[in-house]
């Protein structure tokens, strides 16, 4: 007999939504999947109506954003360490305790009932333990986190925002405490959905109407004319994403992408590089209908992605090139008008949107990112012609990663920045307010930093 049944309640009882998301937990362990690429296609899903979805989907992206805190607050009633706990019994330890520590509208008693019987039904011999350390979660578990997270230390960070510690010391240095409380905050809600119309099918009052019918509230982004943030459904199943009136894009991406074609003339020669999945493309291509675009990126997956993208939003005129940046033919040299360098970052900026980054990224990566930053934009340098200008944009915030790079660049001499901030109020850098720093929850979920660099006439060589 199941706990389940022995509790009065049929294994049928068991809330949906916890048994997908509990599923989807074990899925990530077993394969490595990565949440911010895989989520939306994850069967386990499927088949679930709107609203056990969309609470299967809070469920799994709170539990893995909050593994920090949730790690800490089980480990003050497990007499083992949780590293000694078998994982499918910690995930849905973890997937409990976000339940118990930051939902409100969910009964405990239900929380802890459907996770006991979710571990009969996998066979796990560990009903008692799992459901005295739930009990005792429900009970004192939201005073142990106050505890542990109260404080100025940065490890005391770390639970109340759950994040690594190396990560609370960089942004706690990077933006000052007050600015990084703020940052760490967004990181932690259910980030901003937002959009972008694609002009070349539709316009914005005849696409929030096709919004509207397919059940997404909209309201519009001051400063960004073709951004909706909206609410509703999956926007990824609606008729209006299907037939390419709009697409998913953040502010931050947005701003980017305005930055680089406002640098290009209306029939210049556009070089996207790092292009895939060619959200930024697609943005250039609706801006500039008639300039020669042309995206490159090495990852042939990625590619087809874009493919795809492209096609779907009509975007019929780019050439795409499979090839390293780094090893493009003498031919780009000084032929563009327009370059847009979207680097490989750290990422950091998307914490957000991205559930699961925040753990596989390592603080080494910051520096190693940068070397090869600094050689790309270098590249890309090299393919802008005189007079014309370079974008440079990453979803990230380091100061290795963002004025480092460009400031590399600048001191080699042949190149001068144009002033965003002016066009920009508000985002300027702080250290730099040529440069723009978009920073959440001001500008949206999503990080990023953009640069326009103008080639000097006289300066190629």
């Amino acid at each position: 007999m199941t706990a389940a049944r022995r509790s009065g309640r049929p294994d049928d009882a068991v809330s949906p939504a916890r048994t997908a998301a509990w599923h989807a937990l074990l899925r990530v362990r077993s394969d490595g999947g990565r949440f911010d690429d895989s989520l939306a296609a994850f069967p386990e899903l499927e088949g679930l109506g709107d609203r056990d979805r969309a609470l299967a989907n809070e469920l799994v992206i709170g539990t893995v954003k909050r593994r920090a805190s949730l790690d800490a607050v089980l480990g003050v009633f497990t007499k083992a360490p949780l590293s000694d706990t078998d994982g499918e019994v910690l995930d849905a330890l973890r997937l409990a305790a976000f339940q118990l520590l930051f939902l409100d509208r969910v009964p405990a008693y239900a929380v802890v009932d459907d996770t006991v019987a979710l571990l009969a039904r996998k066979g796990k011999r560990t009903q008692g333990f799992a459901n005295a350390v739930l009990r005792k979660v429900a009970g004192d578990g939201r005073e142990s986190f106050a505890t542990l997270s109260d404080g100025d230390g940065a490890r005391a960070w770390a639970v109340r925002h759950s994040c690594p510690v190396w990560l609370v010391r960089l942004l706690r240095r990077e933006l000052g405490d007050e600015t990084a409380e703020r940052f760490l905050a967004a990181a932690d809600a259910a980030p901003e959905r937002c959009l972008r119309v694609n002009t070349m099918k539709t316009d914005v009052p005849a696409a929030r109407t096709a919004l509207a019918a397919a059940g997404c509230a909209t309201t519009g982004v001051p400063g960004l004319p073709a951004a909706l943030v909206y609410d509703g459904p999956a926007l990824e199943r609606s008729a209006p994403f299907r037939q390419g009136l709009v697409t998913p894009q953040s502010q931050g991406s947005q701003v980017a992408g305005v930055v680089a074609a406002a640098g290009a003339g209306p029939c210049a020669r556009v070089l996207d590089l790092c292009a895939a999945p060619g959200t930024k493309t697609a943005q250039l291509a609706a801006a500039a209908p008639e300039a020669r675009i042309t995206a490159v990126d090495a990852d042939e997956l990625r590619l087809e992605v874009m493919r795809q993208n492209l096609d779907r939003l009509g975007a019929h005129g780019v050439q795409i090139v499979h090839r390293d940046v780094l090893e493009l033919p003498a031919g780009f040299d000084g032929a563009f008008d327009a370059v847009l360098l979207d680097a490989p970052c750290s990422g950091l900026g998307t914490l957000a949107s991205r559930a699961d980054l925040r753990w596989r990224r390592r603080e080494a990566d910051i520096a190693r990112l940068a070397q090869l930053q600094r050689r790309l934009i270098r590249r890309a340098a090299r393919c802008v012609r005189t007079g014309g200008v370079l974008t440079y944009a990453v979803c990230t915030l380091p100061h290795t990663e963002t004025l480092g790079v460009v400031e590399t660049l600048l001191a080699e001499g042949g190149w001068q920045a144009d002033d965003l901030g002016a066009a920009w109020p508000g985002l300027g850098h702080p250290a730099a307010g040529g440069f723009l720093l978009i920073l959440p929850p001001a500008r949206g979920a999503s990080g990023f930093f953009v640069a326009r660099l103008r080639r000097i006439a006289g300066s190629e060589g």
